[in-house]
């Protein structure tokens, strides 16, 4: 079943958009959404484009992450995708199972709005999946999207840098094969999730034949550090949700503990809230 055109063509024109972020000069920096107020505050602030966050989805909602299925992530992600003008990136998980599911995958969040996806070569946060496997599920990702007349563009997800934490010279050398593996199947950037040493980061630059993306945390360097490394995107994940249910847990625990609400002037004025959302109305 195709999807309709007018969906097909909106998506291609932020998926195009999204492309050119990814090869500009300039770093491409994802703030992660992990609702739709946090998407529109992004592109209020001016980010071109913007990183869908499962586990922030997944938090925000109530649950821990991987707490919520595909269905819910296609239907907050068009949420955001919807209520904003510039490209939103799913987080695609791992696919949400093999080939044939990584096809409905692609299907559900074309037809939400999103402009891509990203996809992990880990089995539910637990063993890679052997690299044959994951390229098979790229090649469905390929197959589907050209099925659809898309542009939709997929960030391969590795983990080697999660899951062989104890060996870090074995986790590059498997970063390495399965970036080139992927790139080589069509991978429009790879994501290295969980990398921080710099020498490594411009290893997989040099290496890898594809646009390298990679996980801001602590003790990751700077996103104006990644872009002197070559690093063409860099995404925040879930961390902008917790920095923010950290401001109000020390909101609440001031009210609770003191009595006080000194922190309560830190806080974003209702005239900005409004500047955000402008004449948003359901």
């Amino acid at each position: 079943m195709t999807l309709p055109a007018d969906a097909v063509n909106a998506a291609n024109e932020k998926s195009r958009r999204l492309r050119e972020l990814l090869h500009a000069p300039e770093i491409l920096i994802l703030p992660g959404a992990f609702n739709v107020l946090s998407a529109l505050l992004y592109q209020h602030l001016g980010f071109p484009a913007i990183q869908g966050s499962s586990a922030g989805f997944a938090n925000a909602l109530g649950y821990a992450d991987l707490g919520i299925d595909r269905e819910t992530t296609v239907k907050v992600t068009k949420l955001c995708a919807s209520a904003v003008t510039v490209p939103v990136n799913a987080d695609g998980e791992d696919g949400w199972g093999g080939p044939d599911e990584v096809r409905k995958s692609v299907r559900a969040l074309v037809e939400a709005g999103a402009a891509g996806m990203n996809m992990e070569d880990q089995q539910r946060h637990g063993d890679l999946v052997p690299i044959t496997y994951q390229v098979e599920k790229i090649a469905a990702f390929m197959e589907e999207r050209k099925a659809l007349g898309s542009e939709f563009l997929l960030n391969a997800r590795v983990d080697a840098f999660i899951t062989m934490r104890d060996d870090p010279g074995a986790a590059l050398k498997e970063a390495v094969k399965r970036g080139q593996a992927y790139a080589k199947a069509g991978a429009d950037s790879v994501f290295f999730f969980g990398v921080s040493d710099k020498a490594h980061i411009a290893t997989l630059v040099k290496e890898v034949p594809a646009p390298v993306s990679v996980l801001a945390a602590p003790g990751v360097p700077s996103a104006r550090e990644l872009e002197e490394l070559g690093v063409a995107r860099v995404s925040y994940g879930s961390m902008f949700l917790r920095v923010a249910v950290g401001a109000v847990k020390k909101a609440a625990l001031e009210v609770k503990e003191q009595k006080t609400h000194a922190l309560m002037d830190d806080a974003i004025s209702g005239a900005e809230i409004a500047a955000i959302l402008g004449s948003r109305a359901e």
